[in-house]
Parts: C-alpha cells; sequence; structure tokens
C-alpha cells in the first residue's frame, strides 16, 4: 500500500514538471484540456504591417489623379478666362433691348399655325418679328439680351449676353450678326462680329461665309427638289477657309439627304414641299406650290 502511495506521488510530482518545462519552451500550452498555439511575435508585426502598405498605394494613386484633375481644371478655366476676356466686355451698363411680351395663348397660335404648314395644310406660313421676339421674351436668359428684327433680305440678330453663367460676373457677350439674300446671285452672306475687338487674338469679324444655294432634280426622278449648298468663301476667328476646300464644291446639305433619321427625313420634305421664301421688313413669308 505505501509503495502504491508512493508511485501516486512520483507521477504527480512528474507531470507538474514536465508542464512547467512545456510552458518554459514556448510549446502548445493546455488550456482546458486543449492544445492552443501560440502565435510568434513576429507575425503579429507582418499582419500588423500589411494594411498600411496597400493603402499608401491606393492613397497616393488617388491623390495623383486629384492633382491631375486639378490641374486639367485649372488649364481649361484658363484658357476658357481667356476667351472670354476676348471675346465680352466688361460694363456695368449692359445694353438692353426691347421686350415683346405675348401671352401663352398668343404663343400656341403660333405653334399650331407653323405645325399646320409643316403637315400641309395650309399655303403659306407668314412669321412676323414680333412674335419671334414674343418667344425670346419668355426666355429668362435672353429676355431684353436679345433682339431679332427683320428687312428686306436680311435678318439681323443683336445681343448683350451676360457671363455670369460661366461665373465671369459683370463682363457682357455684345455683338451682332445677319444673314442676307441675293437673290440675283443665288448668294447667301452670314457674319458675327463682337463689340469686343479681340485684337490679340485675330482680327476681322468671328466668322463669315457667302454660300451659293442651287435647287436641283433629285436624280432619281421623282420630280422632287433638291436644295444645295455650296462654299463661296468665308473666315473662322480670323483664319480664312482654303482655296482647295472651295474647289471642292461639295454639297454641305449632302449627309443631310442621305441620313436614315426620320426626323432628318421630315425636314428634307418640307425643305422640299417650299417653293420660296421672302424676308420683307418686318416678317418672313414661306410659300409651298399648289
Amino acid at each position: 500500500m505505501s509503495n502504491n502511495q508512493e508511485l501516486l506521488r512520483k507521477l504527480i510530482d512528474d507531470d507538474e514538471t514536465e508542464d512547467v518545462e512545456l510552458q518554459k519552451g514556448g510549446s502548445p500550452v493546455i488550456i482546458s484540456g486543449l492544445p492552443v498555439k501560440k502565435a510568434s511575435s513576429k507575425k503579429k508585426r507582418a499582419a500588423r504591417r500589411g494594411c498600411p502598405c496597400w493603402c499608401k498605394c491606393i492613397g497616393i494613386t488617388m491623390l495623383m489623379f486629384s492633382l491631375l484633375a486639378i490641374l486639367s481644371m485649372y488649364f481649361a478655366f484658363t484658357r476658357l478666362k481667356y476667351v472670354v476676356e476676348e471675346l465680352t466686355v466688361e460694363t456695368d451698363s449692359p445694353q438692353k433691348f426691347p421686350i415683346v411680351d405675348m401671352s401663352e395663348p398668343e404663343l400656341a397660335n403660333v405653334i399650331d399655325r407653323v405645325n399646320s404648314f409643316v403637315d400641309g395644310d395650309t399655303e403659306d406660313l407668314v412669321l412676323y418679328q414680333d412674335e419671334i421676339n414674343g418667344f425670346i421674351g419668355h426666355s429668362d436668359y435672353l429676355r431684353g439680351n436679345f433682339m431679332i428684327t427683320l428687312h428686306e433680305d436680311r435678318v439681323v440678330e443683336e445681343y448683350s449676353l451676360p457671363m455670369d453663367v460661366l461665373g465671369f460676373d459683370g463682363r457682357y457677350f455684345v455683338g451682332r450678326d445677319y444673314l442676307a439674300l441675293d437673290e440675283g446671285k443665288n448668294i447667301v452672306e452670314i457674319k458675327m462680329e463682337t463689340k469686343a475687338s479681340h485684337e490679340e487674338w485675330f482680327d476681322g469679324p468671328l466668322f463669315f461665309v457667302q454660300l451659293q444655294y442651287l435647287i436641283t432634280k433629285i436624280k432619281d426622278d421623282k420630280g422632287q427638289n433638291m436644295l444645295a449648298l455650296f462654299l463661296e468663301k468665308g473666315s473662322f476667328f480670323g483664319q480664312s477657309i482654303p482655296q482647295e476646300v472651295i474647289n471642292e464644291r461639295g454639297n454641305l446639305l449632302e449627309d443631310l439627304y442621305n441620313s436614315d433619321d426620320d426626323d432628318v427625313e421630315k425636314i428634307m420634305e418640307v425643305i422640299n414641299s417650299i417653293e420660296k421664301i421672302f424676308i420683307e421688313e418686318g416678317k418672313v413669308v414661306v410659300n409651298r406650290p399648289f
């Protein structure tokens, strides 16, 4: 019996010594009878350092893209600022034009007349200068800043448009343009000029073109007319159109006639149905052959 007790005490003492040695050596620790392996401090440090690395890469990339975007916007703004300052004038008392007030029923009546002409229900269409300016008067931006006048064979537009919509308070795009018809030579002339001198950029008008118009029969012999426009001369922002381009004598409306778009086909049908357009004092008259 004493031998058995001695043997049992020895076994218990050996187990306790073995547990202490295992814990000292970093081997698995016995917790509630289950071995759990301790994570090394090196691996913990590596895990902590992994996230900041890729976070830094993403942060640097986003910073680079942000800087590029800011630089692009700054460049565009400086160019826009240059263009606005060259083509506009600065004034505290901008020019104002007469306002034509028309009621909603009156405007609807004009639209009905135009639609009736387009649908082929009326022979002629007459649009008066005040009716056109009446539509302009219903625009918050154009009201008092834009006006159209109709003279014999000439349409004139005058404007003094505020540039505060672009962030340039106190600056205005002031100018005039016209469209003139020379029926004897079948010439349409269009010209736009501004009050700003823009001498540091270019001399002359913003643009000027002379177009020759011809009415010919469509080749498939359907009895329909085709309107053709040919460039005679012109310039844009002080640069003359090269003579070799003018010599090509390409019809500027050719793409419209070759288009499969339903809206374009409808426009071409309306043009084909027009016999003549008269620009008279205070009105435009469009005749349809019957």
